[in-house]
């Protein structure tokens, strides 16, 4: 048996890893407090989280990723195929890169009081560790291993709608990460330096993700990616119909940001019927061996 069959990416009836599974729930439970917390308490970020978040719209914008986040660890703590998650693997480490980047270069706007909040050494410790063990979760061979032939190729078009859609979100997060500065003087709400490179590795993090879907060959290999990419957008349309009147006034930013969300949102709704739609009828021997 080889190692990429070996290790934790069944299919049938084979259980996730325990590992993957702790992996998996960890940062579910992690995502979800971040997500509340910058959700529905924003009296309680000033002093008590790793920063101070600000203004309320990077709340908003940061608490709908981390809606995002919870549900893709949950996905990575009961997906039984190693294949269908090996999308994950460059935007994670492009997310957390961009993470960690903010947090070392701005390191004296973290609340290092450890007698005041712990937040601030728990964001470090977490944001190491996360991509460092995902390494050691991911079988050998697992990037040249023969996708599964279940859902079929990957209808017109949807290649190079996750292209396009990966380029643009490398445009915003790059500007956001390198010249947060000149990325304010235009954006839909107001930005510093931190906040602006916090917010760009959910930028960075979906290029890497799109890019990654893009290789697909077949499309149970990105099915639930493609939900997550719709969750993700949907959370950040909603956040940005409630939080409309923390937009800058006369900024004219405001609306095309809604509007991108929302066509994002459609595009990838449809794709999803589509393929659903043209998913092979099932047949003897369609599935490989697990992986």
């Amino acid at each position: 048996m080889t190692d990429v069959e070996g290790r934790g990416a069944q299919g049938g009836g084979a259980r996730v890893p325990f590992d993957r599974v702790s992996w998996g729930l960890i940062g579910a439970a992690v995502a979800g407090t971040f997500a509340v917390w910058m959700l529905f308490l924003p009296d309680f970020i000033a002093g008590r989280f790793a920063w101070d978040v600000e203004p309320r719209y990077a709340q908003l914008f940061i608490g709908a990723g981390y809606i995002f986040r919870t549900v893709f660890f949950l996905n990575a703590a009961r997906e039984r195929n190693w294949i269908r998650l090996r999308w994950i693997v460059a935007g994670n480490f492009l997310f957390t890169g961009a993470l960690l980047f903010a947090t070392f270069w701005h390191a004296d706007e973290f609340n290092w009081n450890p007698l005041e909040t712990p937040a601030a050494h728990f964001w470090v410790i977490f944001y190491v560790f996360e991509p460092l063990v995902m390494i050691y979760l991911i079988p050998r061979g697992i990037f040249s291993a023969r996708a599964p032939v279940s859902g079929g190729g990957l209808v017109r078009g949807l290649k190079p709608f996750l292209v396009l859609v990966s380029g643009l979100l490398f445009i915003n997060g790059l500007l956001l990460m390198i010249n947060p500065e000149f990325a304010a003087t235009r954006w839909a709400w107001e930005l510093n330096d931190l906040d602006a490179r916090i917010v760009s590795a959910w930028f960075l993090g979906w290029a890497g993700w799109t890019a990654a879907m893009a290789f697909a060959t077949d499309w149970d290999e990105i099915r639930t990616a493609v939900l997550l990419f719709l969750l993700n957008a949907v959370a950040l349309a909603v956040t940005a119909v409630i939080g409309r009147d923390l937009f800058l006034p006369g900024r004219g930013t405001g609306i095309p940001y809604l509007v991108a969300l929302v066509l994002f949102s459609l595009a990838a709704a449809a794709f999803f019927v589509l393929q659903e739609r043209r998913r092979p009828r099932p047949g003897p021997a369609t599935e490989p061996s697990p992986v």
